[in-house]
């Protein structure tokens, strides 16, 4: 019998000079900061253990990134100084109670207008 052997995913989002992409397997995702429209923090349940997310969304695009994408750190790090409006411990907070969703709007640009 053959095995197939799976192609590692390649899961990633990286700061570029005024923004970001997200790479998820072949697609990479361009942003610049000041396009993004909103930001959705959710929690999904993985039977022992939640995976904090976020989706991301322009006029024109949407993409979501985990805290498992490689360069999670920094660019949350980086997000939350571009949008002052992001709790600073968003991600503390989505986590409880265990195994909700907890979906929370962290920024929207049409509410955050002064």
């Amino acid at each position: 019998m053959f095995w197939t052997k799976k192609k590692k995913r390649i899961e990633k989002i990286e700061l570029t000079e005024n923004g970001f992409q997200v790479h998820y397997d072949d697609k990479i995702t361009q942003f610049q900061w000041s396009e993004i429209e909103k930001l959705t923090g959710f929690k999904v349940d993985r039977l022992t253990t939640d995976n904090i997310c976020l989706k991301i969304e322009s006029k024109t695009k949407t993409v979501y990134a985990t805290e498992e994408f490689q360069g999670w750190r920094n660019f949350i790090d980086k997000m939350i100084n571009e949008f002052p409006q992001v709790d600073k411990i968003w991600e503390g907070i989505i986590a409880k109670p265990a195994f909700k969703r907890n979906e929370t709007e962290l920024y929207n640009r049409n509410k955050n207008v002064g």
